[in-house]
């Protein structure tokens, strides 16, 4: 799950990134999440994002996001201020995609069940994610576990 999207970040800055989600994993203990729906965004027209929803879990990953947003603020950190919304990203959508095919990944988002899936949240984990014709490359910069004293 995204809890803030930074964006492009300089290498010299890395160092408050993390420090930015060792002070906001301080202040969470691990937790129990429950992927249990599916969804897209935006949920009229076009999808551009098909998603799992959480059930369980939600407050506390929500509580998370705002001390990691809160954090980043305070390093003068820019990331994406959008409203966090507790949920796994399982594709992005192609601009370039057709109405037929457009529909077609709607109906499957909105009327697809799920069996519950269940995993802990142990860690804020910060990715560098570098785009390429291929396709996205995401490489974890490091793992900082919750509850601990950074």
């Amino acid at each position: 799950m995204t809890l803030a999207f930074l964006g492009r970040v300089p290498d010299e800055r890395l160092g408050e990134v993390l420090a930015a989600c060792a002070d906001a994993a301080s202040a969470q203990q691990p937790f129990g999440v429950t992927l249990d729906r599916t969804g897209r965004f935006p949920e009229g027209g076009i999808p551009r994002v098909v998603w799992l929803g959480m059930g369980d879990g939600a407050m506390e990953s929500a509580t998370l996001a705002g001390t990691v947003r809160r954090e980043l603020a305070a390093r003068a950190l820019p990331f994406d201020d959008k409203p966090y919304r507790p949920h796994v990203t399982l594709a992005r959508v192609k601009d370039d995609v057709d109405r037929p095919t457009a529909r077609a990944i709607a109906a499957a988002a909105e009327h697809v069940r799920v069996p519950s899936l269940r995993f802990a949240a142990e860690a804020i984990v910060p990715f560098e994610s570098v785009l390429s014709p291929k396709g996205p490359r995401y490489t974890p910069k490091a793992a900082v576990a919750l509850g601990r004293t950074p």
